[in-house]
């Protein structure tokens, strides 16, 4: 399978390709020896970790996995793409996620900045799931009867997640 795909899915992750969560992690500047370890199979695992939870929170109200849509880009060249939103949550999701768990040597104030990329892109993911917010170019889905529109049914309120 090429790279950056998920095999669960067959689609490419939400949060991009490995490099673009490399770049986050060295932004964030744990040093060039710490990310020296990270790899590509290293950060895929991650993201199939995040892609699989982002799913379980759209579950309510889309049908997963998000479908990329066709984009032109400034170039002239068209991409599937994700929403943006959903891609720069679950990509600090993934560096958050991965720096956690595979780095315990790390100062406070990194690990207080992890955690906060997880507990901040966590809650956005969630909000997004809110019926009040549309992802473009996803598939509502009804929960109430298989013959009503989900756009015509009430909102379902969703309990806090956090």
């Amino acid at each position: 399978m090429p790279n950056d795909i998920s095999p669960t899915t067959g689609e490419p992750f939400y949060s991009g390709s490995w490099e673009d969560v490399r770049e986050v992690l060295r932004v964030m500047d744990i040093g060039a020896g710490k990310l020296a370890k990270v790899t590509q199979p290293m950060v895929n695992h991650y993201q199939e970790r995040v892609d699989r939870e982002t799913d379980d929170i759209f579950s309510h109200t889309y049908h997963v996995p998000l479908v990329p849509r066709n984009r032109v880009q400034p170039d002239g060249v068209t991409r599937k793409v994700f929403p943006g939103s959903v891609t720069m949550a679950t990509l600090y999701w993934t560096a958050g996620t991965l720096l956690l768990n595979e780095f315990q040597q790390l100062s406070q104030n990194l690990t207080d900045q992890a955690n906060s990329y997880v507990e901040m892109y966590r809650r956005q993911i969630y909000a997004l799931a809110a019926f009040t917010h549309r992802l473009r170019g996803q598939e509502l889905r009804s929960n109430i009867s298989n013959t009503m529109p989900p756009s015509l049914q009430p909102p379902r309120l969703p309990e806090a997640n956090f």
